[in-house]
């Protein structure tokens, strides 16, 4: 039911998508698809619950985020990107701005299971990280928002906007090298910081 109604939601939007046709996809009674969602809005919360975790658990997991600082982080950034421009999540992004107005509910799931986990996971990463001497200390939590902010930056607004229907690898490996060397001139320990700001100054 759930990835029959995310089918719908994402394809038409919220307002053109019926319980009714929902339900005939199914092959079901529309009075079965009620007994377990009373309503289309809450469908549609429980599909955002179902696609958040899917899409960002694996995006935000970073038990496997070990090496050098700056070649995990431009790792993590070329993938957030890839993610992050695919049809599917511009589809549900869309969906949950259009949507989060009238229903909050819907935007705070999608934040809970997805934005925040992901911030708490980065900012596990970043602790280890000033603990290891890799970055001067700082509030873990407020650099994972910011190096989060810098992942999506113009490439993103460009894709959700319309401005670009695809995004090709050399400019998300042009940005991953760019949000990466910006982060570590900020946060970066004095080796690292001195070497990012003098990598900014040479481009």
């Amino acid at each position: 039911m759930l990835e029959i109604a995310r089918e719908a939601f994402l394809r038409d939007g919220y307002a053109n998508t019926s319980m009714s046709q929902i339900a005939a996809r199914v092959g079901g009674s529309k009075a079965t698809l009620y007994n377990y969602f009373p309503s289309k809005k809450d469908l549609l919360v429980a599909m955002a619950d179902e696609e958040a975790a899917q899409i960002f658990t694996p995006l935000f997991d970073v038990s496997e985020m070990r090496g050098d600082i700056r070649t995990v982080l431009e790792k993590f950034v070329r993938r957030f990107l890839v993610l992050l421009m695919s049809d599917d999540l511009i589809a549900f992004y869309r969906m949950i701005v259009a949507e989060s107005a009238r229903f909050p509910e819907i935007g705070t799931t999608a934040y809970e299971l997805g934005m925040k986990l992901g911030l708490e996971n980065m900012a596990g990463y970043f602790a280890e990280a000033i603990e290891r001497g890799e970055l001067y200390r700082t509030d873990a939590l407020v650099a994972a928002e910011q190096f989060l902010d810098l992942c999506a930056g113009h490439l993103h607004r460009k894709r959700l906007w319309g401005v670009v229907c695809d995004i090709s690898q050399e400019a998300i490996e042009t940005q991953a090298k760019r949000v990466v060397t910006t982060f570590l001139a900020a946060y970066g320990n004095d080796e690292l910081s001195r070497a990012a700001r003098a990598g900014i100054a040479m481009s």
